[in-house]
């Protein structure tokens, strides 16, 4: 079958099937993480028809506002199903199915590039579980060798405290805007560029060591201040994909990841300003 194979996470995706080979090949974001050679470690099947099950549990139901989609994360026994539909007249953009444990997940044929996209990043969120790589929503500085995680829900200011780093940091660049990978690689974090960068055009090949997390507040003053070991939990655990986190058997495997990272990087809490002073005081804090 046609396909195409991509380095995410320190781990080689074989992508296949027509639809997905087409868009990867026209879609910008994925050419640095084409890989010419390799042994996949997990395949995405795209082009299967998947028999309809009847008795699935709906594990979480999402909107995804970029095409006005309603997402369905399910699962029957050991099979997980995640559907996409059109908000507006119901049709099924593209249907998924991944046993757990397994190294494949299956899909349907899908036309929409939105719907594609999305839907391969739930699956190798679901296929990098298993192996402690996931991603986080988070916009990735990295400086002096060491990435910086800054967390946040959407609208906290993510991007606009990486752009002030960009702006006042000699030596910062931006790794990732959106959904960078973490890894737990030896017992130590790794944090790697991805395809899937929101609405920065950021596609960076490469990884770096994770220095430290920051959750970020919007507040009249900038404060940075250590967080303790739950503080530190809470501050990350958000920021994985929140679908799997609805389902006992994918938490636990991310709860793992969040308590391999917390146990050897620090987490702090910065509440601030949209102004460089935040900027240098989380880059004086982490980096000294």
């Amino acid at each position: 079958m046609e396909g195409v194979l991509l380095h995410l996470g320190g781990c080689t995706v074989a992508v296949e099937g027509q639809c997905a080979t087409s868009f990867l090949r026209s879609y910008g974001g994925a050419q640095p993480f084409v890989a010419d050679r390799g042994e996949a470690a997990w395949t995405v099947r795209y082009g299967v028809e998947l028999p309809s099950v009847a008795d699935g549990e709906e594990v979480s139901r999402f909107s995804f506002s970029e095409i006005d989609a309603t997402c369905i994360f399910s699962r029957s026994a050991d099979e997980y199903r995640f559907e996409m539909h059109d908000s507006t007249d119901a049709a099924l953009l593209v249907a998924m199915r991944h046993r757990f444990g397994s190294a494949t997940v299956e899909a349907t044929f899908c036309t929409n590039a939105s719907a594609l996209r999305f839907s391969l990043w739930f699956a190798v969120s679901m296929l990098g579980a298993m192996a402690k790589v996931t991603f986080v929503h988070s916009s990735v500085i990295v400086h002096k060798g060491g990435a910086v995680l800054f967390l946040g829900e959407s609208g906290t200011g993510k991007s606009t405290h990486t752009r002030l780093w960009l702006k006042n940091i000699p030596d910062a660049h931006l790794l990732n805007d959106d959904s960078p990978i973490l890894t737990i690689e030896k017992g130590r974090p790794w944090v790697y560029g991805s395809p899937w960068s929101g609405k920065t055009p950021c596609y960076v090949a490469r990884r770096f060591p994770l220095k430290a997390l920051v959750r970020l507040s919007q507040a009249p003053q900038n404060a940075m201040r250590r967080l303790s070991v739950p503080e530190a939990f809470a501050a990350l655990q958000p920021s994985l994909p929140p679908a799997l986190m609805q389902d006992e058997r994918y938490a636990d495997l991310l709860i793992d990841v969040v308590s391999d990272v917390i146990s050897v990087a620090p987490a702090y809490h910065l509440s601030c300003l949209p102004d460089a002073d935040a900027a240098l005081l989380s880059c004086k804090t982490i980096f000294g």
